[in-house]
């Protein structure tokens, strides 16, 4: 399965936008986040940093189907 590109949304079933990246920590091998090209709804509920992606840590991920389900 391939998650780059795979639409991201919120367990309240918002929107939340496209799957760019997923960050790690390259010692230990830890997920770090899970980096979105984010909708108007996900700008409203997550800071977008300079590079126009909003981070949302990978603890919040809740399923991995047709979307990427984090809880809010």
């Amino acid at each position: 399965m391939n998650l780059t590109d795979m639409n991201v949304m919120g367990d309240d079933g918002a929107e939340l936008g496209e799957l760019h990246n997923i960050t790690c920590d390259l010692e230990t091998g830890n997920l770090g986040d899970l980096v979105v090209d984010p909708t108007e709804q996900a700008r409203k509920r997550y800071e977008v940093r300079e590079d126009s992606y909003v981070y949302i840590p990978t603890q919040r991920l809740s399923a991995v189907k047709d979307y990427i389900v984090v809880k809010d």
